[in-house]
């Protein structure tokens, strides 16, 4: 992309002390976006933008533009926006982050690299990407430009689809292919102790690039994700990355709950084996629950649960049959990779109040390999995409 494609607003506060005098010493972070062809656009209101505008030295004035909050603004993002342009906000005060809700920018928290000098305001400490450096936000947005295509697509007659970012199979593939695949599966799978906050950003922006640009997701109302095996793990990587996402594209359900629970622990699948071929969709169903909280409002809405990764697809069809007992309308299911080149279509009779207790019997299945009925369901070039990502990893 183009530096026009690439902008990161910043808050006056990075540059100007609170009454306005210029830091020069944090001018180098201008050089920065420049070297990485990204512009850079100081917020702040006009009155303040006419008073420190000159004193900007001229050797600055190509790298940092200034704009204002105004509607006028606004509007051009939003057609800026639609011709493919890339935003982030690196906020610090209120102010910031309410602008970067209305157009829908990711905002950035740069707290651990404030040392005391400005006091990050609630909502973007709340609401912001945590970063340790400037780079970070360059990264993301190198991140979101890499995705094109996705790995795996199926969809079902039935309001159903199945989609998988990333082909995660890592056995006979190139040696540097298969590093970003582990490095992901990691971040995606590791506990708080293991994640790098770095890469889950990536991760994220990967996300939003599909939910953003692909406007079969405009139809979605809740966003969920499919719960761990351990009940007590509700802070799991791909929950924070879900509620980033929702909160950017300011979807449901903005109280917070989330839409599937387990309400006991479940064997892990990964250790299950072939058992997960016998078992099937089972294991779920005997500790999964639709969340009471929102068994009434789900009703006639599109749900997207996202997850991180899918093998044979029992995980997703169990999803499938719970949401469509408690009246969805229609289920995406989201991942950022599939192992395998199997995907198994269920049919179950769930009965009872699928919120509470319920009974569900296994009646047929049809497993789709690579193609079926001449129909391909996996992309080949998405490795090219995976191998984009090392440099950035």
């Amino acid at each position: 992309m183009t530096k026009k494609n690439k902008m990161v607003f910043i808050s006056k506060l990075v540059f100007f002390t609170e009454d306005n005098k210029l830091i020069e010493e944090n001018l180098k972070f201008a050089d920065l976006f420049d070297d990485e062809d990204v512009l850079l656009a100081i917020v702040a209101r006009q009155g303040t933008i006419n008073i420190i505008k000159n004193k900007i030295p001229k050797e600055y004035e190509s790298k940092m533009k200034f704009v204002n909050r105004s509607a006028q603004t606004k509007n051009k993002i939003k057609e800026l926006k639609e011709k493919g342009a890339i935003f982030g906000f690196i906020g610090i005060v209120e102010d910031d982050a309410i602008f970067s809700f209305h157009c829908k920018i990711p905002i950035f928290n740069p707290e651990s690299m404030s040392n005391g000098r400005v006091v990050i305001s609630d909502k973007v400490k709340k609401y912001g990407l945590p970063i340790i450096e400037f780079q970070n936000v360059v990264d993301c947005l190198k991140a979101f430009e890499i995705h094109k295509e996705n790995y795996f697509q199926m969809f079902f007659d039935n309001n159903f689809s199945v989609i998988s970012l990333n082909n995660a199979n890592t056995y006979y593939r190139p040696e540097e292919e298969a590093r970003v695949k582990q490095i992901f599966e990691t971040n995606l799978k590791g506990d708080r102790s293991s994640r790098d906050q770095r890469i889950l950003l990536l991760l994220l922006f990967h996300l939003i690039n599909e939910v953003t640009t692909n406007p079969y997701f405009d139809r979605v109302d809740y966003w969920g994700t499919f719960p761990s095996s351990n009940p007590d793990n509700t802070v799991t990587s791909v929950s924070f990355l879900k509620e980033a996402l929702r909160v950017l594209i300011n979807g449901g359900p903005r109280t917070g709950p989330e839409i599937l629970i387990r309400h006991m622990p479940m064997r892990a699948k990964h250790s299950s084996g072939r058992l997960r071929l016998t078992y099937k969709s089972d294991k779920d169903f005997d500790t999964l629950i639709v969340n009471p909280k929102l068994i009434d409002k789900i009703k006639g809405k599109v749900i997207c649960i996202i997850d991180d990764y899918i093998t044979n697809g029992y995980s997703a069809e169990s999803a499938k049959h719970l949401l469509f007992a408690a009246g969805a309308k229609e289920v995406i299911f989201l991942s950022f990779g599939k192992f395998g080149k199997i995907y198994h279509s269920t049919n179950y009779e769930v009965k009872g109040d699928v919120s509470e207790s319920y009974s569900y019997q296994f009646v047929s299945e049809i497993p789709y390999g690579d193609t079926f009925n001449g129909k391909k369901y996996y992309n080949s070039e998405n490795d090219l995409e995976i191998l984009n990502f090392g440099d950035l990893i």
